[in-house]
């Protein structure tokens, strides 16, 4: 009776959870919901000759739902006390920003499905592509020098030079990530940095978003390190998504680092080989995936890896107990530990 007791506790707290993260799902989508809006007709309004640009702006506005990095800005501002309203026009400066950085990683990476459908770059080619993503970038910091006027003078500078600083980060760490193509030696601890460098545009809508509030220097900084550990754990959740994908396992063995779990895998010399032996092949099957997926959850070095992980949730739900608004932080605890659901 003790193990069905257990069994049935167990079923309700994973049904609790996944309610909480739903519910923080649709927080989100309420916070980014206008910012989405006005970014779309901001985009669709623009004159375009070409009808192929045309078209591949549309299909990559169709299913733009980016709710988590403006979310995080709305959550951050409010956080210090200040008005969500206001940080509506910053929204939607960094969703552009975000979606141009993210069309050009795709080329990066030449990426060609993306949650299960085909990319700018797959569908239009590289130069559409290209194309597209300068725009966004441009349209973004049309806007924000618009922007100039609305807030003092010490937010936008503020603001500058955290844009500056976190998205020339991001450049640095796909340069070496492009620079690791291939190279199925790397190092766990090396592809960490690269996480921890690509993540620093989710500090930066963090950091924006408090600026913005008014927060003092200390909270600024918290809410910042919370976006920063945000950013990393959803890469790691996409990193074991990837592993059960056989097409973008393919794709990150020729063109990417390998996820972080088969790193860490490696690190075992037999494992390594045992992997391999499928990695190598020239189509990786559903089969050959399952496999991998065995072979890494039996592996003693992939379970260290899933504690730091855990630690990494535990510490940032930690930190996140120091903003006075209660309910808050726990919408933000939960969409730590929603990111590392079922790791």
């Amino acid at each position: 009776m003790k193990y069905v007791s257990t069994k049935e506790s167990e079923k309700a707290r994973a049904n609790n959870e996944t309610k909480m993260i739903e519910q923080v799902q649709r927080f989100l989508e309420e916070r980014s919901r206008e910012a989405l809006e006005i970014a779309k007709k901001k985009i669709l309004k623009e004159k375009m000759a070409c009808e192929e640009i045309k078209d591949a702006f549309r299909y990559y506005l169709e299913d733009w739902r980016d709710v988590i990095h403006p979310g995080l800005l709305s959550i951050a501002c409010e956080a210090v006390g200040g008005d969500v309203e206001k940080a509506v026009p910053m929204q939607v400066v960094m969703l552009l920003l975000t979606a141009g950085a993210d069309i050009h990683d795709d080329i990066i990476d030449e990426s060609k499905t993306k949650y299960g459908k085909p990319t700018v770059l797959a569908r239009f080619g590289k130069d559409i592509a290209l194309l597209v993503g300068d725009a966004f970038l441009m349209k973004a910091l049309v806007l924000l020098h618009k922007l100039e006027n609305q807030f003092s003078t010490e937010k936008m500078n503020a603001i500058w030079t955290t844009i500056d600083s976190r998205f020339f980060e991001l450049g640095n760490a796909e340069a070496l990530e492009a620079y690791s193509k291939g190279n199925i030696d790397i190092s766990p601890e090396e592809y960490w940095r690269i996480l921890r460098m690509k993540a620093s545009t989710f500090e930066a809508h963090a950091r924006i978003g408090a600026i913005l509030g008014g927060g003092e220097q200390n909270i600024v900084d918290l809410l910042a390190n919370y976006g920063r550990t945000l950013g990393i754990l959803l890469s790691i959740r996409e990193d074991f998504i990837d592993v059960f994908e056989p097409t973008e396992l393919q794709n990150r063995m020729r063109n990417e680092c390998l996820p972080l779990p088969i790193l860490y895998a490696f690190e075992n010399p037999q494992t390594k080989k045992a992997i391999l032996n499928y990695l190598s092949k020239g189509e990786i099957s559903e089969k050959d995936a399952e496999t991998i997926v065995d072979i890494l959850f039996e592996e003693e070095n992939v379970e260290v890896f899933r504690n730091q992980v855990k630690q990494l949730t535990e510490e940032a739900c930690t930190n996140i107990s120091y903003i006075p608004n209660k309910n808050l932080a726990y919408q933000m605890k939960t969409l730590i530990k929603g990111a590392t659901e079922d790791l």
